[in-house]
């Protein structure tokens, strides 16, 4: 496929996902449009993931994300020919580790907005613990907001703790 400025997102997005089974994901970019000095782009089977992403953000001012089948991120230095074929297999513990590592990023903030935010992922956290290592490293994440998150009220421990305590319960550990 030849891509062009006159080329919709659309069309590409569905070129991808005929010809090597890809999503894709694009979020235009709330800066001005930088100069570029591309005219045509050709989607070839031999382009890194990098390639792809990185000129199609430029020539559209858009984040460009290419998606495997399963919706997570292809390495970008596999070809769309490698990206077509991959999948990934998961640890049983990544949704669990993703929402911990998500905890430890947004609870740094002292927004009343992402209190509850925090709290979301606190609760999506003790959803998805299974062991009590989970829970002791979702016991420890909460007193480790409760302390450095001034927004973080004492009701909003209790209400966690509780959530942890009541699942705790629930699976006997």
């Amino acid at each position: 496929m030849i891509v062009s400025t006159d080329t919709s997102l659309v069309q590409i997005k569905q070129y991808l996902k005929e010809h090597h089974s890809l999503g894709c994901s694009f979020v235009q970019v709330n800066a001005p449009n930088k100069p570029h000095n591309i005219e045509n782009f050709e989607l070839k089977n031999n382009l890194t993931v990098r390639e792809v992403e990185q000129t199609l953000s430029a020539l559209f001012n858009v984040k460009f994300k290419l998606l495997n089948s399963d919706g997570y991120s292809i390495p970008g230095e596999y070809t769309l020919l490698q990206a077509k074929d991959d999948s990934y297999e998961l640890d049983e513990d990544h949704n669990f580790n993703t929402k911990i590592q998500a905890l430890k990023t947004i609870s740094e903030s002292s927004s009343y907005s992402d209190v509850d935010w925090i709290k979301r992922v606190f609760v999506q956290a003790i959803r998805d613990a299974q062991t009590s290592e989970h829970f002791q490293t979702i016991e420890e994440m909460l007193k480790m907001v409760s302390q450095d998150n001034e927004k973080f009220m004492q009701a909003d421990f209790d209400e966690i703790s509780a959530l942890i305590a009541n699942k705790k319960t629930a699976l006997k550990i």
